[in-house]
């Protein structure tokens, strides 16, 4: 594999993933990273062992970086994907790539006038287990989907929000539903297909934040399918992420990243993963390993190298977040 750079935008939690999967990979190298704490630049130093810039055009004047992996807060993205897009360094994003729609598409704007590649991170998008449904739903196996009900009934100790930019409506732009549920509604849209009609409620019970930290919707979707989806931060001590889904030759059970339950006509169960047995993030937000996300940096490595689309592309990233703003606005208008 020849050898190609990667420079890091922000330096939390996120961001030692990448630089972990990036050194993981062959052929792969952490060319510096990006920081807005003077304090912090010695640790930083010690944690990700490569140059750190304090001044993001000296970062992007870099020669040897040609992917910026961009992990800071998500209402910074935009801004910095501009930025990036402007030095002409291709981009890895983290989820979500913006917090609203008319953000992502004035991102949409700026990497086609510029001529780069962005991919978004939606790591669970290549769990093998979650690949295989796909291709069971995709072969007709289920039949007719009928409904969906989808639970992100997680824990955030107030800690986690505590001076932070986590929960606030300009950085995060909102909460339980934006930052934690994201991920399994992007799998629930993948599956089901477009949505045609969205209701919710949102409120904010425990936490000391702006966004929500519970929050339910209903959801009909173009195949007249119906859907439930209930998020929140607050049910100590956290329960693996669930998906179940409805057809009428099938159904079954997708938790924690596996496959629970698998119910077909006339076929016996294969599938018998214990719910002690999974990995989540229901209650501590790093806990999601790194091989997924080594397959999401592996995927954009290809598309720069090939020059072609990385899976995960501004097309894929748009879905989640417009069912997310109009969960938002329904509740708030429903509110007034």
């Amino acid at each position: 594999m020849d050898s190609i750079g990667f420079g890091i935008i922000g330096t939390g939690n996120i961001a030692k993933i990448h630089s972990d999967c990036i050194n993981q990979i062959e052929g792969a190298t952490l060319h510096g990273v990006l920081t807005n704490s003077k304090k912090r630049k010695k640790e930083i130093l010690k944690i990700f062992k490569t140059k750190v810039y304090q001044n993001i055009d000296d970062f992007l004047e870099n020669s040897k970086i040609s992917i910026v992996c961009i992990c800071n807060e998500s209402g910074k993205h935009g801004k910095t994907i501009e930025k990036v897009a402007n030095a002409k360094k291709n981009i890895l994003c983290e989820k979500p790539l913006e917090i609203n729609l008319e953000r992502i598409e004035k991102i949409e704007r700026i990497i086609n006038k510029n001529k780069i590649l962005l991919g978004c991170v939606f790591q669970n998008r290549f769990n093998p287990q979650y690949v295989k449904l796909k291709q069971i739903i995709e072969a007709g196996k289920l039949g007719k989907l009928l409904l969906v009900n989808a639970q992100v009934n997680w824990y955030r100790s107030p800690e986690y929000y505590k001076n932070s930019w986590r929960g606030t409506k300009e950085l995060d732009g909102g909460a339980a539903f934006i930052n934690q549920a994201i991920h399994t509604i992007d799998l629930v849209i993948d599956l089901m297909g477009e949505v045609k009609n969205v209701s919710g409620f949102i409120d904010t019970l425990l936490h000391d934040i702006e966004g929500e930290d519970i929050g339910v919707a209903s959801i009909r979707f173009k195949n007249n399918a119906l859907g439930t989806i209930s998020v929140g931060t607050l049910f100590n001590p956290g329960f693996p992420e669930k998906i179940e889904i409805y057809g009428t030759k099938g159904n079954f059970i997708f938790q924690g990243g596996k496959i629970i339950k698998l119910e077909l006509i006339g076929k016996k169960n294969k599938f018998k993963s214990k719910v002690n047995e999974l990995n989540s993030s229901s209650s501590d937000p790093i806990a999601i390993g790194t091989e997924l996300h080594k397959a999401v940096i592996l995927d954009m490595i290809n598309s720069v190298k090939t020059k072609s689309s990385p899976f995960i592309d501004i097309n894929k990233s748009k879905p989640s977040i417009k069912l997310i703003n109009e969960i938002y606005k329904f509740s708030e208008n429903y509110n007034l």
